[in-house]
């Protein structure tokens, strides 16, 4: 049904001491940032508040529709399934994120704890991390990063087989990202458990046995509450029922999609490969500032919303600091990278960000299309050599 893609090659960074010297001096400015200002580099109250309203809203809204409040009306009905999906990534930008990361709580049974809003809005926890955290340690390796998957449906790489189809892929993402969130409940989850033998850089992963019945009762748990229920209980027809399903699902996931996508498929971008034993001839930091861009920086509602996922730059770097702090962080990159004669990549706003996703997917859409490996610090003239 699947065919395996996640390349056997290891790869790791090959670094220097002169790349070197750009990440120390950064992390000891940001890390200088807290000591200055005497606060935490985990969650602080606006995050606690961020929590409580999140899980609030998603029960006042869920027992409404559960209680038959709105199928009054089926537009009523559709719309208010529309905002409950909104609430569900929602959590997953605020909570679920920071928490797989360790970075809500210094305590790492909180973030665990908190983590399974993963597995309470559809997802997984568990391979939610193992995935997320392999993609942040590889971002545009072919074969490594696990983002890049598609099973052919896109060319996200130019190292990315190509496929005649992938010549409309600039026309078609778009669809695609309609149906993610739905994909990822029902598909995707046990296709990394089941079928894969490897995540990113994991070779021949054994999943937890705990981890199956996680798997499996959560799963039962989200279409119990998400289908099951409302087709038992809400006094409206069965399509009814169906079309606010996919309004759940469909919205909210073509902004989740986006808002990731973008930040690492753009033109600009780059996608190093490893040579044969496996070496990325940069520094991380580096290779994190080369395949990767910020939108919408200085659009607090956006960042507030989004979980500073946005700031995608310093959340990369820094992946333990809760996304609170990312805002007056990014302006330390940007300075520091400027020191260093290293491109800051960024985009006003989402709509720019958007437009330079569907230029690299047209780009890559063509068979003998070619994108750099790496960028400046692969320049003679680059400050970081110096």
């Amino acid at each position: 049904m699947f065919k395996k893609t996640t390349s056997q090659k290891r790869v790791k960074y090959r670094s220097t001491p002169k790349k070197d010297e750009f990440f120390k001096i950064l992390k000891g400015r940001v890390d200088q940032y807290f000591i200055d200002n005497d606060i935490t580099k985990h969650a602080n109250g606006m995050m606690y508040f961020k929590t409580v309203l999140a899980f609030t809203l998603w029960a006042i809204v869920y027992g409404l529709i559960i209680t038959n409040t709105f199928s009054f009306s089926y537009v009523a009905t559709i719309a208010a399934f529309c905002v409950f999906g909104f609430i569900n990534i929602f959590i997953a930008f605020n909570v679920v994120h920071d928490a797989c990361h360790n970075a809500y709580s210094p305590n790492k049974k909180t973030n665990k704890l908190l983590g399974y809003s993963m597995n309470f809005i559809g997802g997984n926890s568990y391979l939610f991390t193992r995935m997320h955290n392999a993609h942040h340690a590889f971002v545009n390796i072919h074969g490594i990063d696990v983002t890049l998957e598609t099973h052919g449906l896109f060319r996200f790489s130019p190292h990315e087989p190509y496929e005649p189809k992938h010549r409309f892929q600039h026309w078609y993402f778009m669809f695609a990202y309609a149906f993610a969130s739905l994909h990822w409940t029902a598909v995707k989850d046990f296709k990394w458990f089941f079928v894969e033998e490897g995540i990113g850089n994991d070779k021949n992963v054994e999943h937890p046995r705990e981890e199956f019945w996680m798997l499996i009762f959560s799963k039962i748990f989200y279409f119990g509450y998400a289908l099951i229920l409302p087709l038992l209980i809400l006094d409206v027809p069965g399509w009814v029922i169906a079309v606010s399903y996919l309004a759940f699902h469909i919205p909210s996931s073509i902004m989740f999609a986006l808002i990731f996508q973008v930040t690492h498929i753009y033109t600009g971008t780059h996608y190093p490969l490893p040579d044969d034993d496996g070496n990325i001839e940069n520094n991380y930091a580096i290779h994190v500032l080369e395949t990767t861009s910020d939108f919408s920086r200085k659009h607090p509602f956006s960042t507030w919303y989004m979980g500073g996922i946005n700031l995608h730059v310093i959340h990369h770097l820094f992946p333990t600091i809760c996304h609170v702090h990312y805002t007056p962080l990014t302006a330390i990159v940007k300075e520091t990278a400027k020191e260093f004669g290293m491109d800051y990549y960024e985009n006003e706003n989402m709509w720019q960000a958007f437009k330079k996703h569907v230029r690299m997917m047209k780009w890559l859409s063509k068979e003998d299309a070619e994108v750099p490996q790496y960028g400046a610090s692969h320049q003679p003239e680059a400050l970081v050599f110096k």
